[in-house]
């Protein structure tokens, strides 16, 4: 059992800044890690990761001291205790769209008397039974794992004051591409409309004084600014980054 230096970090007033990992691949995982990265989040809704993929990049962000977070596929508890069984510090869960969904996933998060994720003491997240008794693990799992909802629908903005008060839930996360989307922009969450609607949702989370986090690369010092302190970026923009400076180097312009 590891304290959780993410939450840590938030509960300090620091921003703090992930990678998304959409591949089954611990190796890459550890190098975002050493590359300075606070957190990986380990994409179990888009990308191809299983429950014993996530064993591997979970002991990949522990070697590397980065915090494992994972978004799982839906918003079902037995699905997020699978994830968490893997000794995932916290998950992300996306399209949580009212108050009762954001309560559903404390409770599949948390163990009793918060929730009612289901306990065992055979599982890498309490150790497999060699590190405490179970009331210790239960005890330090409800106090040091994440919980952040993703608000990535129009009718999760409507019910953001709702979901706001609902208590256990550590982030309140604004998926811009998803939110373009359900508002007629897919593809362009840069869209006037769409970044109207991201920054009244942010504003509304700080008011609550709540975190608030967001995915963005060029604008990342801009929301640094407004407040923002849950940022990630992904892979894709990554290597494109990557990519562009390299073919900047050597004089050309290939991407």
């Amino acid at each position: 059992m590891k304290k959780n230096q993410l939450k840590e970090k938030l509960a300090a007033g620091k921003p703090v800044y992930g990678a998304m990992v959409q591949f089954p691949d611990a190796d890459l995982v550890e190098m975002l890690g050493y590359a300075g990265f606070d957190w990986i989040l380990i994409d179990a809704e888009h990308g191809s990761i299983n429950e014993n993929d996530c064993l591997g990049m979970v002991r990949a962000c522990e070697l590397a001291n980065a915090t494992a977070i994972v978004r799982p596929p839906t918003n079902h508890p037995e699905t997020i205790m699978r994830f968490l069984d893997c000794g995932a510090q916290g998950v992300q869960v996306p399209r949580v769209n009212t108050a009762d969904e954001a309560r559903a996933v404390v409770n599949a998060v948390k163990y009793y008397p918060v929730g009612t994720r289901g306990v065992t003491s055979s599982s890498r997240s309490v150790g497999y039974g060699f590190r405490g008794s179970i009331p210790d693990c239960v005890k330090f799992s409800n106090e040091e794992t994440l919980v952040c909802v993703m608000i990535e629908e129009r009718e999760a903005v409507r019910n953001l004051p709702e979901i706001l008060k609902v208590d256990g839930v550590d982030v309140f996360f604004i998926g811009g591409g998803d939110l373009a989307q359900t508002m007629g922009f897919p593809g362009n969450k840069n869209a006037p409309e769409v970044q109207e609607v991201v920054r009244e949702a942010i504003d509304g989370i700080l008011a609550a004084g709540k975190v608030a986090g967001y995915s963005c690369e060029e604008e990342t010092k801009e929301f640094v600014r407004r407040g923002v302190r849950y940022f990630h970026t992904g892979m894709t923009p990554l290597i494109k980054f990557a990519a562009r400076h390299f073919w900047n180097l050597v004089g050309e312009k290939r991407v």
